[in-house]
């Protein structure tokens, strides 16, 4: 009956431990990208050329507001093929960028883009690339951004009520049943046995 005991108590520690530890801490990170993008999107999006070939995007921040004269810096692989920057409704323009695979660059956040010719992109291909500064691609993770301090956490801002209060449930759930059980183990021990 003890190791029965043991065995439910060691369950109930790592649920708990389960719920409460961030998913970051768990996974293992890879060194070799700590710093250098704070939000990466590795799905890459259809968007397609206007007809004189000027690939074109929009800026903005994590409220939906346009970013004015925001550096960009469009890649492909690890060589740099253009900048720009942003007027004054957050758009970007590249001209004569040929169709292929880019990665487009604000800040710390960064966009892969398919880049198609108007005559071939598919009717999926949006006509502006989007990128979204500061928590882009970062939903559910403690990742550092422009308002964290350096190596460091954004703090109660970033959190969702909503997860805190699932989070809180799920705790007060497991501490009431490891309550319950030890009730339930106790009333065993004071019951006679049976033959």
């Amino acid at each position: 009956m003890p190791v029965l005991k043991l065995v439910r108590g060691v369950a109930v520690v790592l649920a708990t431990l389960g719920v409460v530890t961030p998913i970051n801490v768990v996974q293992a990170a890879d060194s070799s990208q700590k710093g250098s993008r704070a939000a990466v999107s590795m799905i890459a999006a259809d968007v397609s050329q206007s007809a004189n070939g000027l690939f074109a995007g929009r800026i903005v921040d994590h409220t939906g507001a346009v970013v004015e004269n925001a550096d960009v810096v469009v890649r492909q692989g690890t060589t740099e093929v253009a900048r720009s920057q942003t007027d004054k409704e957050g758009m970007f323009s590249v001209k004569n960028l040929k169709p292929g695979t880019y990665q487009v660059s604000s800040g710390t956040t960064e966009g892969h883009f398919r880049v198609w010719s108007e005559k071939t992109a598919p009717p999926s291909a949006r006509k502006n690339a989007l990128i979204v500064l500061g928590h882009n691609g970062a939903r559910g993770q403690y990742a550092n951004c422009d308002e964290c301090p350096p190596g460091g956490w954004c703090g109660w801002r970033s959190l969702d009520p909503t997860i805190c209060l699932l989070t809180a449930g799920v705790i007060a759930a497991v501490v009431l049943s490891a309550l319950t059980l030890s009730k339930v183990n106790s009333l065993e021990n004071k019951l006679p046995n049976s033959p």
